[in-house]
């Protein structure tokens, strides 16, 4: 049994904000000169011709207020040591979400209350702004979690007790100590319209994305409105290589190879190059359009993608047939988003639509588990400031369906159910940086109603920003 002792997270915090306080007059002695006029043009953070090839050093901020209810972040930019290390190329985010779950009816276990956190660590490296490589960045995501004491079962998780076959709260993954989700090196050419990115990915954030249904930190939180769960293996990381080419303002393609065996929270050396040579290739185009309206442009993002997955699974057989397994799964995917309303040309506040269909291959099985939905769509809205004097709140609705295969229920069984999901939230600012989420779902037929009738689920989830 995994065991292990953790510091509660904002100890963790605490630790580290009294680091920065310490080093902070350590800093603001030795501040870092501006970047070098002689930065190559292609760089996204070159200084405009306009602007002088040389400054006077600034002096260190005289009104940073950490804690205060109107900055954006709560150590109001790392105590100002933010801007100057973003000016040598550096940056870091930190954010904390915990989650509080209640099984409100139905499901497997009726009135479990179930909570668990994360804490995401974003460092972002400059090496343009470095005079290190000229395009090239890195990225370094470390992860902790709370919540469970089974990764693979989530045992402790409200996700164990609706009898869904989708989680209803994507981040409750067990409980990790600290590690690597993502590592990667992006190199671009040609003024950003290509770029090049390797390392440990994470496919969500490269693939099948949704300005309004892909993050399950700031949006809905069902793992079926974060990312379509058809496609195969599209919701994991691992070792890879994505291309991405923009020719065109309105056009984008993205190519990719990943290790078809990838094991969450494994580097994926050992299956990646050893044993069978299985890689998962996807291809996505996406178009982007700006309908022009009196109160500012409506911009839309459509996309198209294909996924091919070679990992041998076991094939849908009648009972009385032999058994049988076979590769080449392969499945067809759509994401679309699409700002229907703006309140004026100046914010962001207004209404945006999603839309996401999928599917795949309907005769194979996932041998880690009941995989026999080969369909999938899902809709919603999406309004920030919808409610007077609350302009960065947002709320949001939307319904989510996964269809079984028809090779299953032909096979195995003619009454199994699609599983329908509504979620709705409310994302309430406290502060810039402090969100407080309440959180509904209903699940008709969890499993395709297999063992439960339904599900309903009541939630908060609260995020910090630091």
């Amino acid at each position: 049994m995994y065991t292990k002792t953790y510091l509660f997270p904002w100890h963790r915090a605490v630790l580290f904000l009294s680091v920065l306080v310490i080093a902070r007059p350590l800093l603001s002695q030795t501040q870092p000169s501006p970047p070098s006029a002689g930065r190559p043009a292609t760089s996204p953070a070159s200084q405009p011709a306009t602007q002088p090839t040389t400054a006077p050093a600034e002096p260190w901020p005289a009104n940073v207020r950490p804690f205060s209810l109107d900055r954006p972040t709560m150590t109001d930019d790392w105590f100002g040591l933010g801007k100057p290390a973003r000016d040598v190329g550096i940056d870091m985010k930190f954010f904390w979400l915990q989650h509080w779950f209640d099984l409100m009816g139905g499901g497997l276990r009726t009135g479990s209350n179930k909570s668990d956190a994360t804490m995401d660590w974003f460092m972002t490296f400059d090496l343009d702004k470095m005079g290190l490589v000229p395009g090239g960045d890195i990225l370094v995501h470390a992860r902790e979690q709370w919540g469970g004491n089974s990764v693979g079962k989530n045992q402790n998780s409200i996700n164990r007790v609706t009898g869904a076959n989708q989680q209803v709260n994507d981040d409750a993954d067990g409980t990790r100590s600290i590690h690597v989700d993502q590592l990667w090196y992006r190199q671009k050419f040609f003024n950003g319209k290509v770029a090049i990115q390797l390392g440990h990915l994470d496919y969500q954030t490269i693939i099948d994305r949704n300005a309004y249904a892909n993050s399950e930190d700031i949006q809905f939180q069902n793992a079926a409105l974060d990312n379509n769960p058809v496609i195969p293996n599209a919701g994991q990381t691992g070792l890879g290589v994505a291309a991405t080419l923009k020719p065109w303002d309105w056009y984008t393609l993205i190519l990719g190879v990943g290790d078809a065996q990838r094991v969450l929270y494994q580097t994926g050396f050992h299956t990646t190059f050893h044993d069978e040579a299985w890689f998962m290739s996807y291809m996505e185009h996406g178009f982007q359009v700006k309908l022009p309206t009196p109160r500012g442009p409506l911009t839309g993002n459509y996309r198209f993608g294909l996924v091919y997955d070679p990992v041998p699974r076991t094939v849908f057989v009648s009972p009385n047939d032999k058994p049988d397994r076979d590769g080449n799964d392969y499945g067809f995917y759509t994401s679309f988003d699409q700002l229907l309303y703006r309140e004026g040309p100046t914010d962001e506040q207004g209404l945006g639509w999603f839309f996401r269909y999928g599917w795949r291959e309907d005769d194979l099985v996932n041998d880690a588990g009941a995989n026999y939905f080969s369909q999938f769509w899902s809709t919603g809205l999406a309004y920030m400031g919808l409610l007077p004097t609350r302009d960065r709140d947002v709320m949001g609705l939307a319904v989510a369906q996964l269809l079984p295969s028809q090779t299953y229920r032909d096979r195995r069984d003619i009454h199994l159910d699609g599983e329908t999901i509504c979620e709705w939230y409310y994302a309430f600012a406290l502060t810039p940086w402090c969100v407080i989420t309440p959180d509904f779902q209903y699940i008709n037929a969890p499993n395709g109603g297999a063992t439960v009738s339904h599900a309903l689920v009541g939630g908060i989830r609260v995020r910090v920003t630091f």
